[in-house]
């Protein structure tokens, strides 16, 4: 998740290439496989490849699961850790990192929705004093606030991992932002930064009245029956969890506990592959939200990005205009792809844990693309 600011726009397509791929020292010898088989007609030779080569490229472990209607395949390649012997599973949980970022802003449409704010509101009305521009609601979820980026200094796995034990507060993270430039004027343009997600959650915290993990847990994951997604406000995490490092110069980082408080409201959720199906489909199918506030999270902007949402070309049919909803991840030894149709009814998340420390640059990117591809594909209508 660092560096994402510099984050070109996901399109997601049969042509996709983000960088040049080079290759990395696999981690050690990994055979097994976990998969669930089909519930449906859904084609799944290529999704598990994916998985397979995206491993021996170098991730510990990738984990996927398919939907299309109520057909469904999960599937996994790796170990759950660098050393053990434990296959890894899609059912086991992983951090999430920006995929956070929908489910917060669809608690704030919720309020919205119940009038308790307004898009189009500015900050100070809720929170007097808090930033000195004037920025809106709107421009927080479709990073169009200007608000410069607290995450910066995490470039290499010593920097991240002498953070690990770090417990910051929300007031800090944002001063520590607006001790440094504004990126633009507000409104004027996208520019990425986690700092519009913490403002996000303190508002949410300042109209519901408890904490945004707590309106996460109340408004999304228990409606939506997602057992095994939590907001965590430590750095402890599932003992089943899959183990997560930070990749560099072929040298493999564990990472998987580390304080959450440094993600706060724009990264920190921790769940499974399956369970951000199961958000995507109740967020895009009027579970969540009214029709006309999920269009408004759907609004194709330049960017590519809308309130909390990437969108990309549906790889069924490619340079059709057909688009595809969800987000993407970058976490501190964890990456995740998310992503549906406008209607969630086909679906593919993905995740891996490993990653470079800087996400603009990460060669497996380019395998965890091709996954996600293969994934949208084996729902295409026969």
């Amino acid at each position: 998740m660092s560096k994402l600011r510099v984050l070109a726009a996901l399109t997601v397509s049969t042509s996709l290439l983000l960088s040049g791929c080079s290759s990395s020292e696999s981690p050690s010898a990994v055979e097994p496989t976990t998969t669930t088989p089909s519930s449906g007609n859904i084609s799944t030779d290529g999704v598990q490849a994916a998985l397979d080569a995206l491993v021996d490229a170098g991730s510990v472990a990738a984990v996927a699961q398919v939907r299309d209607g109520e057909s469904s395949w999960s599937g996994a390649a790796g170990l759950v850790e660098r050393d053990g012997t434990e296959p890894a599973s899609a059912e086991y949980p992983v951090r999430i990192a920006s995929v956070t970022k929908p489910m917060v802003a669809a608690v704030i449409l919720q309020l919205v929705d119940e009038g308790k704010v307004q898009l189009d509101q500015q900050v100070d009305e809720l929170l007097p004093g808090l930033l000195p521009k004037p920025v809106t609601i709107r421009q927080l979820p479709d990073h169009t606030s200007g608000l410069p980026d607290y995450l910066n200094g995490f470039d290499s796995a010593a920097a991240i991992a002498s953070r690990s034990a770090d417990v910051v507060t929300d007031d800090e993270l944002i001063s520590d932002a607006l001790a440094l430039p504004w990126t633009t004027e507000p409104g004027s343009e996208f520019v990425y930064s986690n700092t519009n997600y913490v403002v996000l959650g303190r508002i949410v915290a300042d109209l519901d009245g408890k904490s945004i993990g707590q309106s996460l847990q109340d408004r999304i994951f228990d409606p939506l029956d997602m057992t095994y997604t939590d907001y965590p406000t430590d750095a402890a995490i599932a003992d089943d969890a899959l183990h997560g490092y930070v990749l560099e110069n072929g040298t493999y980082t564990d990472v998987t506990d580390f304080d959450a408080s440094i993600w706060s409201s724009g990264a920190a959720v921790v769940s499974t592959v399956g369970d951000l199906n199961t958000f995507f489909r109740g967020l895009f199918d009027g579970t969540l939200l009214p029709a006309n506030l999920v269009q408004e999270m759907q609004v194709v902007t330049p960017s590519a990005y809308g309130l909390g949402l990437l969108l990309g070309g549906d790889a069924c049919n490619p340079g059709s205009g057909e688009l595809v909803f969800g987000q993407r991840g970058n976490g501190f030894g964890y990456s995740t792809l998310a992503f549906a149709s406008p209607d969630g009814e086909r679906q593919v998340s993905l995740s891996w844990t490993s990653a470079a420390p800087d996400p603009a640059t990460d060669p497996l990117f380019q395998y965890a693309s091709t996954a996600l591809i293969a994934g949208l594909e084996s729902t295409c209508p026969a």
